[in-house]
């Protein structure tokens, strides 16, 4: 495998292995199916930890690029779409300057956060005031579960912006989505269990599900998004339902009151769980972030799962869920099993980074930056691109589903909007790969929140140069 770490470079070794593995799985050098080497060969051969190469691996299975396998390994996902960008010159980039670059995102990539307003300077103190003279508990055996004091501070976050009162308990801290998904499949379902996801929806979790023996029966969202009673019709056996109710993912909309509440009495009278994935919910830019499912929850029946890369920076690596009280002791169990795989290093800097108010600070910050970048975003398209693609502003999130005007998607697919856009450096990933069902409406799904204002207009001009 040719992977070479220059330890001389800015760029973090963990952060140089993901970006190669990551060029030899789109160049195809590395070829779907084919199983990664394990993390003592790679450590091994280029001589670094066994924590850098694992949290690596980790990181290309949460962004899809792999999958783990139990009792197998980890190989190279099966199901990468054609669409994929080439990594290009500027991918193989090494970023001299975390601030100044975004050399690993190109636009219009979704998730990915403005990297260079997060402040570097107060994490860096908070991290070395923790590690330069640890507390006895940090050196000892780690909690499962992850470090108390980050679960309190999560508890205590989630009161004041998603109206959950929860006990830290019943929280337990992953690596990301995909070790949360592992988490509720080892704990709350069984093989074979038919679990029911939005149409469109994320295709990381549906992936993630079926490596679990799970079987996802997609249901396509309306207008309102998700409909239980249509789901349930067509699967009535179902023990679980993943949604996206305060942004649906990837289109945008809120789920109403009703179904929220019509969500909420299926699941105890069938004895299942709704999953709530609350992606980006935290930048909402008309009033106060809507509360979660789960605020409305009395019958212990929601786990609500929520992560940090999309807020702070994506090589964190961190996530939770929030348990239904009956669930932790099995959930106790799968980690004896599975073992935890967060990191406990970043843990205790940021319990402190939310116990004194700087992730607050820094999210009304991010808010106010957003809005404007989704203005530009907008001002571009219907300046540029009226009469190629259709955006309208939306009151929350990262990203924007552009939809193709009557003239180019008579001339072309989205798909080959997607590829033509690639080949101008600009990613725009298709709505269509976003469906699991034969019925797909086309369309652009462009990320915003990482490009300042003239990134997002030469993006724009790139693109319209790529489709007329």
């Amino acid at each position: 495998m040719s992977v070479s770490l220059d330890r001389a470079a800015n760029e973090s070794l963990q952060s140089q292995l993901v970006r190669q593995l990551r060029h030899l799985i789109l160049e195809r050098r590395i070829v779907a199916g084919e199983k990664l080497p394990s993390s003592r060969s790679l450590s091994e051969e280029l001589s670094v930890s066994r924590v850098t190469v694992t949290a690596a691996i980790d990181q290309l299975v949460s962004e899809g690029y792999a999958e783990g396998r139990r009792g197998s390994g980890v190989y190279v996902a099966d199901d990468l779409p054609d669409y994929v960008p080439r990594v290009g010159q500027d991918a193989e980039r090494s970023p001299s300057d975390l601030r100044a670059g975004l050399a690993a995102a190109r636009p219009f990539e979704i998730g990915a956060p403005d990297q260079q307003s997060f402040p570097y300077r107060e994490w860096a103190r908070l991290h070395d005031r923790v590690w330069r003279a640890p507390e006895p508990a940090l050196l000892a055996k780690p909690d499962p579960f992850g470090w108390g004091p980050l679960r309190t501070a999560i508890a205590a976050h989630l009161r004041d912006w998603r109206g959950i009162t929860c006990d830290p308990a019943q929280i337990v801290i992953t690596s990301g989505i995909v070790e949360t998904i592992d988490l509720i499949a080892a704990s709350a379902l069984s093989a074979g269990d038919a679990v029911l996801v939005e149409d469109p929806g994320y295709d990381i979790v549906h992936r993630a599900l079926n490596r679990n023996g799970v079987r996802c029966i997609a249901s396509r969202v309306d207008k309102n998004g998700f409909d239980i009673n249509k789901a349930v019709a067509n699967s009535p056996r179902a023990r679980a339902v993943v949604v996206t109710p305060s942004r649906q993912y990837p289109l945008g909309m809120t789920l109403p009151l009703a179904r929220r509440l019509e969500l909420l009495e299926w699941a105890p009278r069938a004895g299942g769980y709704i999953i709530e994935d609350d992606y980006d919910s935290e930048f909402r830019y008309q009033g106060q972030p809507l509360p979660a499912l789960m605020s409305l929850d009395d019958g212990d029946r929601v786990i609500y799962v929520g992560s940090f890369s999309k807020v702070m920076f994506p090589t964190l690596r961190i996530g939770f869920a929030v348990l239904p009280t009956h669930l932790i002791d099995a959930v106790t169990t799968a980690l004896s099993v599975l073992g935890a795989r967060a990191s406990l290093v970043p843990q205790p800097a940021l319990a402190r980074f939310m116990e004194e108010g700087a992730f607050a600070k820094h999210l009304r910050r991010m808010r106010r930056l957003y809005v404007r970048r989704q203005a530009s975003l907008v001002t571009a398209v219907c300046q540029i691109m009226d009469d190629l693609l259709e955006a309208a502003p939306a009151p929350a999130g990262m990203h924007l589903v552009a939809r193709l005007q009557p003239a180019l998607s008579a001339r072309m697919t989205d798909l080959e909007a997607s590829k033509r856009a690639a080949a101008r450096g600009v990613t725009a990933r298709p709505l269509s790969s976003f469906y699991f069902g034969t019925r797909k409406t086309p369309g652009l799904v462009l990320g915003y929140a990482g490009f300042d204002e003239v990134r997002i207009h030469d993006a724009i001009a790139a693109m319209r140069a790529a489709l007329i």
